[in-house]
């Protein structure tokens, strides 16, 4: 009996006993049962985290495409109107510009062509006319500075002939009518520009708005642009810095202007 119980003792220390092998042998199935339901649960809890951030990843692309969306179509009508806006205004600014170069040119050539001192010029009495082929070569002169300056313009309406037997004819002179009785003879001249009540000191650096007609929509309407007038000529016109454009404009009495800035265009007066 002692011995019996000798043996189980030691096979109790050295881990062998039949119970321990036992019990060992169900904490072992235990353990891995255990272990079997944490895997199950961490796969469910990680597919459930996994749905929920293809969710909110599916979201965030679908907003980033539409804000994109509406980015690029926003930005793409802007530069298309700027567009519009910078090549109407370039127009009309070369040919202002080309104008006025070609007036410089003539009166450089004018006064080349032909040196006349003082006496000669305080005896003189009469303009030596302009005949009809000087005219034809300016027309041309005019037309090759536009088409240097805007291949794309159309230019036909500045295209003259005159024919051989009258290019040495003089251009006939037309005089201006008389004023109407009860009215002033005094005028403003046609060189002079029109302040519109402002002084030439307080020109610089007042603000503008000048309206440039403009088609939208299939309708034509009145757009106005907001500047800063940079200087000024009493016999050309105010030099204007326009927002979002980088190069100055030239404003004469051709141009729908006001002073300040305008976002409706001021309604004219009635005459009576």
């Amino acid at each position: 009996m002692e011995e019996q119980l000798q043996k189980e003792l030691d096979q109790a220390k050295a881990g062998t006993h039949q119970r321990q092998k036992g019990e060992e042998k169900r904490l072992q199935a235990l353990k891995a049962q255990k272990v079997k339901r944490a895997e199950h649960m961490r796969q469910i809890r990680v597919a459930a985290v996994d749905a929920r951030f293809e969710d909110q990843r599916r979201e965030a692309e679908e907003e980033f495409n539409r804000e994109k969306s509406l980015i690029q179509d926003r930005l793409a009508h802007e530069l298309v109107e700027r567009q519009k806006r910078s090549s109407k205004i370039e127009d009309i600014n070369s040919i202002r510009a080309m104008t006025r170069r070609y007036h410089k040119t003539r009166g450089v050539d004018a006064a080349a062509s032909k040196a006349v001192n003082k006496r000669e010029l305080k005896g003189a009495t009469q303009a030596v006319p302009l005949r009809q082929g000087e005219v034809e070569e300016d027309f041309e002169a005019m037309t090759q500075l536009a088409e240097h300056i805007n291949p794309s313009l159309e230019l036909g309406f500045m295209e003259i002939e005159v024919r051989a037997r009258d290019r040495l004819r003089p251009v006939d002179a037309v005089l201006p009518k008389r004023p109407i009785d009860g009215q002033s003879g005094k005028r403003q001249r046609r060189g002079d520009f029109d302040f519109k009540g402002k002084s030439r000191a307080e020109v610089s650096g007042a603000r503008i708005t000048v309206w440039y007609e403009e088609e939208h929509g299939g309708r034509k309407m009145d757009v106005p642009y907001l500047g800063v007038v940079n200087s000024c000529d009493p016999r050309e016109g105010l030099y204007v810095k326009f927002e979002d454009y980088a190069d100055e404009m030239l404003i004469t009495n051709e141009d729908d202007w006001r002073w300040g800035a305008h976002t409706r265009k001021p309604e004219e007066p009635k005459r009576r």
